[in-house]
């Protein structure tokens, strides 16, 4: 009784047989496979400007820099500030392409035009943006860049 109390999937009983452990295991990865599904990231996010709520194409987002609780999202055609802290955003958008570089940083990967090495530092360019790569993020980086183009 105090699994239900617990929102038990399943229980299995000693002693364990195959086939009631493969099919405990599968109603698991079946509630699993439900959830991820419905919590899947939607293609826009909702930005407000004066009073008025737009929702950008995260396809859209260039990167994206940390303002405190915020997040500036930079475009090809302007900015929006959003209450969503970056780590956040990071999490929610690394399956789409995003890379954090530095911790003010996040950028799509598939937006970065150069990756520049000057005196031990590193940076990306990204459109007319030249954003910094801490020495954390720089390995990261490069590999997925150079994965990128390896394709």
């Amino acid at each position: 009784m105090q699994a239900f109390d617990l929102k038990a999937v399943d229980y299995v009983l000693k002693p364990v047989r195959g086939e009631r452990l493969a099919e405990a295991v599968r109603r698991v990865a079946e509630l699993v496979g439900d959830r991820a599904a419905a919590v899947q990231e939607p293609d826009q996010i909702p930005v407000e400007l004066g009073g008025v709520t737009r929702f950008l194409p995260i396809d859209d987002i260039v990167y994206a820099e940390a303002q405190g609780d915020y997040a500036r999202l930079h475009t090809a055609r302007g900015s929006h500030l959003v209450r969503i802290p970056l780590s956040t955003l990071e999490d929610r958008w690394r399956s789409r392409g995003f890379v954090r570089i530095h911790r003010s940083h996040l950028v799509a990967l598939d937006r970065i035009d150069e990756l520049r090495l000057d005196a031990g530092s590193m940076s990306v360019r990204v459109g007319d943006a030249e954003l910094p790569v801490s020495r954390r993020h720089a390995r990261t980086v490069r590999d997925r860049l150079l994965r990128r183009t390896s394709r």
